[in-house]
């Protein structure tokens, strides 16, 4: 009988142990970056899309697996120095961040100024790291990787659509007359009626203006 009340002893404190255990990771709360840290879905920032623009923001959401937080509670980042070849002074964060109580999203603000950049890309690394409140989520998600720079490049709201419909071919120098034209940085979000009548306008200043591509040959648009 003894035997019996051993061995039922056991499982019972076993059990315990396990239901511990379990309502201890369930009480965990885990941080991750939403944009899984891959080339393909870095966050990407030109300067030259923003003509005189000194600074810009660039915001990074983090999402949180777990009970949802009573209080805010702060949270933890590093700069992984390996990945990173931006310069201090070419951004401003804050490291230890604030979750929000009641929510499953947070969002990382980053200042990054446009001081070095002349035909220059500089990345930056970021990590999620454990703290008293935090554990890093997701591995693949636990980095985010920051791309800025003030290279000449296509936007990526000029698309397919855009270049049939409206603009034509992307070149700089036919984006620096759209924007002296239209006072427009970004077409995103416009509608096709609003699109049109920019980019008519914008083919009127091109036969006002002469404006050229830079071999000399006629600025086209196929808007109509």
């Amino acid at each position: 009988m003894k035997k019996y009340i051993f061995l039922i002893s056991v499982l019972l404190a076993a059990w315990a142990c396990s239901e511990d255990e379990i309502n201890n990771y369930q009480s965990t709360r885990y941080l991750y970056f939403s944009k899984p840290e891959v080339l393909d879905s870095a966050t990407f920032l030109s300067f030259s899309h923003y003509p005189g623009a000194t600074e810009k923001i660039i915001n990074i959401e983090v999402t949180l697996i777990g009970d949802l937080l009573e209080e805010n509670a702060s949270y933890q980042l590093e700069i992984d120095q390996d990945s990173t070849t931006a310069d201090p002074s070419d951004y401003e964060l804050d490291l230890t961040q604030t979750f929000a109580a009641n929510q499953v999203k947070d969002t990382i603000e980053i200042k990054v100024f446009n001081k070095n950049l002349a035909n220059k890309e500089v990345t930056l690394y970021l990590r999620i790291v454990e703290n008293e409140y935090f554990s890093p989520g997701l591995k693949k998600n636990r980095a985010a990787r920051i791309i800025f720079n003030d290279i000449a490049s296509q936007p990526l709201w000029w698309d397919d659509d855009i270049e049939t419909l409206f603009l034509g071919t992307w070149t700089p120098e036919k984006y620096e007359k759209f924007i002296e034209s239209s006072g427009i940085t970004d077409l995103s979000g416009y509608e096709f009626t609003e699109i049109r009548k920019i980019c008519l306008q914008f083919k009127e200043d091109i036969r006002t203006h002469g404006w050229k591509e830079a071999d000399g040959s006629p600025m086209e648009l196929p808007v109509n």
